[in-house]
């Protein structure tokens, strides 16, 4: 039994009142690619990933599972991303992050999305509830941004677990790159740009809390407004996942 790739526990993070937040609840990662310890006492599984990368490798796990889907329904307009890396361009790629984050908000079809976790993880009274991606790191780093906003976690104590992606990931990250380098396959641009796409940072989820501003003027207002989280579900977690 090991962890997957980009794996932790927001347990112990400071929440609202002073409470911490309970461990061994609230489990984020990258797509599961081995058995997690029962030591987790895992109970439910969201997948934030499209019906499409489920269907290549789906999670099976003998537990509750729930596919939030998260699609940007054409939210991040021009060339995709494998175009852009392809053609070396590091700042378009830094671009179409920053859109990505901003469509988390402005994309009706990824509100649906995280509104699914939302109400997945306030229905599950006992054990652990897991949510991942592909890469655990943008869709993953922006559902865990949110309830760790939910229950109170400062900016700071969020952007921390936020840019632990990039040590999460640091070794997948390399290998990868080094793979394609070795092969001959991609030239310096091409490598920068890929390790952009593959990276985390401070701008890309300031871009999405600053889409929330403007679309909704709160944090409150995107939950209730745009997910449609009524104020006794958010009542209902922190009850659930803040220690007492």
């Amino acid at each position: 039994m090991g962890e997957p790739i980009n794996f932790r526990d927001l347990g112990g993070i400071l929440g609202l009142n002073g409470k911490k937040i309970t461990p061994n609840r609230l489990l984020r990662s990258a797509a599961l690619t081995e058995p997690l310890s029962p030591d987790c006492d895992l109970r439910q599984i969201v997948d934030l990933r499209t019906s499409k990368e489920a269907e290549k490798t789906p999670d099976i796990f003998g537990v509750k599972y729930i596919q939030a889907n998260i699609q940007m329904d054409g939210s991040v307009k021009g060339p995709s991303i494998g175009s852009l890396v392809f053609r070396g361009k590091v700042e378009a790629c830094h671009t179409y992050l920053l859109n990505v984050y901003k469509g988390f908000v402005t994309s009706e079809a990824a509100r649906m999305g995280f509104a699914t976790l939302i109400t997945a993880c306030a229905n599950n009274p006992v054990g652990a509830t897991l949510f991942h991606c592909a890469a655990g790191k943008d869709r993953t780093g922006f559902a865990a941004a949110l309830l760790l906003k939910i229950l109170g976690a400062s900016d700071t104590d969020i952007m921390t677990d936020y840019l632990k992606t990039e040590e999460g990931r640091h070794l997948t990250n390399k290998a990868f790159i080094a793979h394609y380098r070795r092969r001959g396959l991609f030239f310096k641009k091409q490598q920068e740009a890929l390790a952009v796409i593959m990276g985390v940072k401070p701008d890309y989820l300031n871009a999405a809390f600053n889409a929330i501003d403007n679309e909704y003027g709160s944090v409150d207002g995107y939950l209730t407004q745009g997910l449609g989280i009524t104020s006794q579900t958010l009542q209902r977690l922190r009850k659930l996942y803040l220690e007492p």
